[in-house]
């Protein structure tokens, strides 16, 4: 069954014909009313163009009913009024959806779109893929439009906004709510709702949030997949996202995703109570939804990620839920402020920096260089783990577990504090593959009930203050030899002591294969034992509550040693009132 619409361009809509389906378009006055008698059905459009004083309503059979409205001509859909539907509703329009700043639309579902589907595809309800599910596969017409919001959308179930650049502006308001932007999607529709996968990349690809966008009890996503946007924000966030709880259930997620190529820009704030996703990485679809039409060699899609930043001033925020924040190629920089039941930070062979400040239970940083140039406060766990350095210029603190720091060379800058209450540990990685550990440690201000720090050269700038034991070891290692011929270089195995080591209850033991070089004015104190183990040690002062032991080729007495038992090497050099034993019972 077929209806037209007046063709007077002042009614909302125009040359409306029912292609598949069964159905009714009745036109009075400024309102267009859709009568929709079948579960699915599409309508070819000569416009669809609703204005600022029109309305459209849709009447479907039910919630899950679903129309497509599809626009025949060059024009870009123009949708400044109302348009009203109890179930599902699409907009197709290669030149371009806008909806203006007075456009408001409430329904079931939204799906506006630049890309098209196939009349047989829709009415069957997708395409049987190879692992069961059925896809709507959206494919581009060759359209350079775009798919924009500056008014307001509800959906009761979700908003949809698909094209090559797809930008919300104004305030959208659903329980799932998706910005794709790509050349083909591939798209899943069922009673519970829609499943969205990007596909054919993109030139200029973006996807965008400028406004609001409200998610009670689901989840938020924008994602993009370009190609030769290297250089380009092809993502990007300064509005307003939150997937909170809703009275029937938990509340979801937000995901920001780049695949293939172009950067993620992060600003405005993003509140959910499950999870926050920002991801650059590349696409891997090896069982491909997508018709040989519209994507036809299938397989795998790009190699690398790029750059994610997060905005100075932007705030993420998953209070019980966790911030995971990843590139597969590109460096990371969070400027903003967040705060996270648990935040993972990675760039694979990137730099990670932190340059806002992070408040977590757990907080993971995983990359090839690591900058921590803002306060982090966790709770159990902090993790660092660099294929390179970590430079460390604010503090780190684990208020009930540790924190644990891996990289080539670890420096703390001066003043800067490093505490966990169970432990803290600083290990330097190997140079290269199969070598003993050659990096540097310098190490600022150190606080934990047990420390441990395995390095080459190693310089104890600051304080350590544990609880129980400190254990400090300074190795040399080699580099391996290039060639047949070589000689192998030595390096590492020196430990500075220029600041105060505390064990309050435990043992204090610097072990160094070359030197352990403490300034007379140091003080190193242990509760138990001091052990100084290496060929040359020179001390400071040392007062242990058991004993003292300096395991040495040579040693240089710099500083008075207290303690019930002080063992010395033979070749020991020592000035007079250096040494003092004191009675069991004695304090120090």
């Amino acid at each position: 069954m077929a209806a037209l619409g007046c063709a007077n361009t002042a009614w909302a809509v125009d040359g409306g014909v029912v292609a598949a389906g069964a159905g009714a378009i009745k036109t009075q006055g400024n309102k267009t009313t859709i009568s929709q008698s079948s579960d699915k059905m599409i309508v070819n459009w000569k416009n669809f163009n609703i204005g600022k004083e029109q309305s459209v309503i849709v009447n479907q059979p039910g919630a899950t009913s679903a129309v497509l409205n599809r626009v025949t001509t060059a024009d870009a859909t123009q949708i400044d009024g109302v348009l009203k539907a109890n179930g599902r509703v699409f907009v197709v329009n290669p030149a371009g959806v806008v909806f203006g700043k007075s456009a408001k639309v409430d329904v079931g579902s939204l799906v506006a779109s630049t890309l098209d589907v196939t009349d047989q595809q829709f009415m069957d309800g997708g395409k049987l893929g190879l692992n069961g599910s059925r896809n709507i596969n959206l494919f581009s017409r060759g359209g350079e439009g775009k798919v924009t919001n500056n008014g307001q959308l509800t959906a009761q179930e979700s908003v949809i906004l698909l094209g090559t650049q797809a930008a919300n502006y104004g305030t959208i308001l659903a329980k799932d709510v998706r910005l794709g932007a790509a050349n083909g999607v591939a798209m899943q529709m069922n009673d519970s709702g829609f499943g969205v996968m990007l596909g054919r990349q993109a030139q200029n690809a973006l996807a965008a949030n400028y406004g609001v966008i409200a998610a009670k009890g689901g989840d938020v996503n924008l994602s993009a997949a370009a190609t030769g946007a290297m250089l380009a924000t092809v993502v990007q966030n300064t509005g307003t996202i939150e997937a909170t709880s809703a009275s029937s259930g938990k509340g979801g997620s937000i995901t920001l995703g780049s695949e293939l190529d172009g950067k993620i820009g992060v600003g405005g704030r993003l509140t959910a109570d499950k999870a926050i996703r920002i991801v650059a990485s590349p696409m891997a679809y090896v069982d491909s939804p997508f018709d040989a039409s519209t994507q036809p060699d299938g397989g795998y899609y790009g190699l690398t990620g790029h750059d994610i930043t997060v905005e100075s001033g932007a705030k993420l925020h998953a209070a019980i839920g966790d911030v995971r924040i990843d590139t597969a190629g590109g460096n990371v920089s969070t400027n903003g402020q967040i705060d996270a039941g648990s935040a993972a930070i990675s760039a694979d062979r990137g730099i990670v920096a932190t340059n806002g400040g992070i408040n977590a239970d757990r907080v993971s940083l995983t990359g090839g260089v690591i900058d921590i140039n803002a306060p982090i406060r966790a709770g159990s766990r902090v993790d660092v783990s660099a294929d390179g350095d970590v430079n460390q210029h604010a503090d780190v603190k684990a208020t009930t577990g540790s924190v644990n720091v891996a990289g080539i060379n670890i420096i703390q800058a001066d003043g800067v504090k490093t505490s966990g209450d169970t432990s803290v540990s600083l290990i330097s990685r190997s140079v290269r593959p199969n070598t003993v550990t050659t990096g540097q440690i310098r190490v600022a201000n150190v606080t934990g009930t047990t420390i441990n720090i395995n390095g080459g050269d190693i310089t104890l700038a600051g304080d350590l203050k544990a609880d129980n034991d400190i254990a400090v070891r300074s190795l040399r290692g080699s580099i391996p030899c290039q060639g047949e011929i070589c000689i192998a270089v030595m390096q590492g195995g020196h430990l500075v002591q220029t600041g105060n080591v505390t064990s309050r209850n435990g043992n204090v033991t610097l072990n160094a294969a070359t030197t352990v070089s403490q300034q007379p004015s140091s003080l190193t104190k242990a509760g138990n034992d001091v052990t100084l183990k290496a060929f040359d040690v020179q001390t400071g002062r040392i007062q242990a509550g058991n004993k003292i032991a300096v395991d040495a080729y040579a040693a240089h007495i710099g500083g008075k040693l207290t303690a019930r038992e002080i063992s010395l090497p033979a070749n020991t050099e020592n000035t007079d009132d250096n040494i003092r034993i004191k009675a069991k019972s004695a304090n120090l």
